[in-house]
C-alpha cells in the first residue's frame, strides 16, 4: 500500500455518505469520498435540456436530525435563504375528490370538512395523533443515538428515550384508520404520498411509520433551489471548506482487509491502494458485497436479520409542455389515485411534481411512481409500455396534456427521446447512465429493530467498514438517510479519543 492514508474513506455522493463526510471533515478527520459511479441527480436529455431522475423535496426539513446536522454544519442561513414555501404543501386527486393538504391547521380543518364532512371527527383525530406521535418521536430523535442500536449501551439508551411511545418495540400500536370503513377514500390521502416517502415495502407499513412519513409532510418538506442537485452541491462545498477531497470520477473495487477489519480500498482502473482507519459505504448492501473477497462475515448476519429483498423500482417520466397546459391550481406536488379499487402502483399511482415556467415559457412535469419486482424482472418487455401506460393515466388528472407536450422521455426504460412536436426521436447523451438498472430499488427486510423502523446495522460484521445509507433506517423515509450520516460520524468519532478531546478543548476556549 502507498503512502496515501485517511483516517475515513467514504464511498459514494449521495445524501447519507455526502452527509457523513462532510462531519467529519468538519470534525477534523481526513476524509476522501470517493464517486462510485453514483448518478447525479440531473441528466441531459440533448439540446442542454437537464431533467431532473426523480421528483425531489426536503421531507426532513421539520426533523431535529436535521436542525442537529446543518447546526453544526454551519448550513441553516444557507437552507433557509435557498429553501421555498409551499401552500397548499401538497394534493391529492382521487377518482371523485380533489384535497388540498395546507400547513395550517385551522385551514387543513376547513379543507377537511369541505370534501370530508361526514368524517370530519375521525380525521381531525387522527391529525392529532399525526401531531403528537411527531413530537414524541422528536423527543427521541434529538438524543445523540445511534441508529439502529447495536451494543449494550446503545440498546438500553434508546429503549430508556423510547418508553414514552406509544408504540411497542415493532412500531405497531392501534391502527389509525379504525374508525374509518375499508374503502373510505381519506385512508388514500394518508396511502398515496407515505407509499412514495417510506423506504421500506409500503404494502406493509406500520402505524408509527405512517404517521410519521404522513405528518413529515404536513409539518412542511422544503423544496430547494436547484432541487437534489443543489442539496448535493452545498454539501460538497462545505466538504472542501473543511479539507475533505472528492474524487468524483474514481471507484473502489476492492476493500482492503487487514486481521478482519477494512484497512483501505484499491482504485479501479489505477489499481492505487488507499489506507484508511474507517471505510464507510454508502450504497445498498449488495453493492458492498461485490467489494469484499469474502462474504461470510455477512452470511452470519443474514442468517440473523435475512437479506434485503428488491419489491419496488422507482420510475420516472419526464413531460415538457406548454405553460398554459399544467391546469389552473395544480400544486407542485400531486399524488394522484386513478382508481381506488387497484392496487396503488404502476399508472395507477402517480407523484407529479409541477415545476415553475422556464425562461421560454415551457413547463416540467417530473412523474414518479413505483413499479413491481415481478413486473420487471418476471414478464418479458414490461418496461416497454410503462410510458405510455403513465402518460394515459396522466392523461385524465392534465386534460390538455395531448395537444400541448413537446417532449417525453424516461431516464429508466432505455428508450429514447421523443420529441413531440417534430414527431421523431433522438438518442440521449450518455446513454450509459440511462435504463432500467438506473432505477433506485425499495427493498424488504424481513427483520427490523429499533421501533421497526430500522434494518441493517451501521456497523457492519467487518470491523471499521460502516454501512450509512438508507437501508439502516429506511422506515423514516429521508430522515433515515441523516440518521445513517450521523450514526456513522458518530462512532467514528468516538473511536478516535484523542480528536474528541481537542475538539473538547476547542469548545472550551470558544466558550470562554
Amino acid at each position: 500500500m502507498n503512502g496515501n492514508f485517511y483516517d475515513v474513506v467514504v464511498l459514494g455522493t449521495q445524501l447519507g455518505p455526502l452527509l457523513a463526510a462532510t462531519l467529519l471533515a468538519k470534525r477534523g478527520f481526513r476524509v476522501l469520498v470517493l464517486g462510485q459511479d453514483d448518478l447525479p441527480a440531473t441528466y441531459d436529455a440533448g439540446d442542454g435540456l437537464m431533467l431532473p431522475r426523480a421528483p425531489f423535496s426536503f421531507t426532513a426539513a421539520g426533523s431535529p436530525v436535521a436542525r442537529r446536522i446543518f447546526a453544526e454544519l454551519a448550513l441553516n442561513q444557507l437552507f433557509r435563504r435557498r429553501a421555498l414555501a409551499m401552500d397548499p404543501v401538497f394534493q391529492v386527486a382521487l377518482p371523485r375528490h380533489r384535497l388540498d393538504l395546507p400547513e395550517s391547521d385551522a385551514e387543513l380543518e376547513r379543507e377537511i370538512e369541505r370534501e370530508f364532512p361526514e368524517v370530519r371527527r375521525p380525521v381531525d383525530d387522527f391529525h392529532r395523533t399525526v401531531a403528537r406521535t411527531g413530537a414524541e418521536l422528536d423527543r427521541l430523535l434529538e438524543r445523540d443515538l445511534v441508529w439502529p442500536p447495536e451494543t449494550f449501551f446503545e440498546r438500553r439508551e434508546l429503549t430508556r428515550a423510547a418508553a414514552h411511545l406509544s408504540f411497542d418495540k415493532n412500531g405497531g400500536g392501534r391502527d389509525p384508520f379504525a374508525e374509518l370503513r375499508e374503502e373510505h377514500p381519506f385512508r388514500l390521502v394518508v396511502q398515496a404520498p407515505t407509499r412514495f416517502l417510506d423506504g421500506m415495502d409500503p404494502d406493509y407499513p406500520t402505524p408509527l411509520r405512517l404517521h410519521r412519513l404522513y405528518g413529515s409532510l404536513l409539518r412542511g418538506s422544503a423544496v430547494l433551489e436547484g432541487g437534489e442537485a443543489g442539496l448535493r452541491q452545498m454539501l460538497v462545498e462545505k466538504l472542501r471548506t473543511h479539507s475533505g477531497e472528492l474524487r468524483e470520477r474514481d471507484r473502489a473495487d476492492a476493500i482492503l482487509l487487514k486481521r478482519g477489519a477494512a484497512a483501505g480500498v484499491r482504485i479501479a482502473g489505477s489499481g492505487e491502494e488507499i489506507g484508511a482507519s474507517f471505510v464507510a459505504y454508502g450504497g445498498d448492501v449488495s453493492g458492498l458485497l461485490r467489494l469484499l473477497s469474502d462474504r461470510r462475515p455477512f452470511e452470519e448476519l443474514f442468517e440473523r436479520l435475512g437479506e434485503p429483498q428488491p419489491r419496488w423500482f422507482r420510475y420516472t417520466l419526464n413531460l415538457v409542455l406548454a405553460a398554459d397546459g399544467v391546469p389552473m391550481g395544480m400544486a407542485r406536488d400531486v399524488y394522484f389515485v386513478r382508481d381506488a379499487r387497484r392496487p396503488l402502483s404502476a399508472e395507477n399511482l402517480l407523484h407529479i411534481e409541477a415545476h415553475p415556467p422556464d425562461a421560454s415559457g415551457r413547463r416540467l412535469l417530473c412523474v414518479e411512481t413505483l413499479l413491481p419486482r415481478r413486473g420487471i424482472e418476471d414478464v418479458p418487455a414490461y418496461l416497454d409500455g410503462v410510458r405510455e401506460r403513465v402518460f394515459a393515466s396522466l392523461g385524465e388528472l392534465v386534460p390538455f396534456l395531448g395537444r400541448t407536450v413537446q417532449l417525453i422521455d424516461s431516464p429508466h426504460d432505455g428508450r429514447p427521446v421523443l420529441d413531440v412536436r417534430s414527431g421523431r426521436s433522438r438518442p440521449a447523451p450518455e446513454p450509459w447512465t440511462r435504463g432500467p438498472q438506473t432505477m433506485r430499488t425499495l427493498y424488504g427486510y424481513p427483520v427490523t429493530s429499533a421501533l421497526g423502523l430500522s434494518a441493517l446495522p451501521v456497523r457492519t460484521p467487518v470491523n471499521r467498514l460502516l454501512l450509512c445509507s438508507g437501508q439502516t433506517t429506511p422506515g423514516l423515509g429521508m430522515e433515515g438517510h441523516l440518521l445513517a450520516a450521523w450514526s456513522a460520524a458518530r462512532i467514528v468519532t468516538r473511536a478516535d479519543r484523542r480528536k474528541a478531546w481537542l475538539r473538547g478543548r476547542l469548545w472550551t476556549k470558544v466558550e470562554i
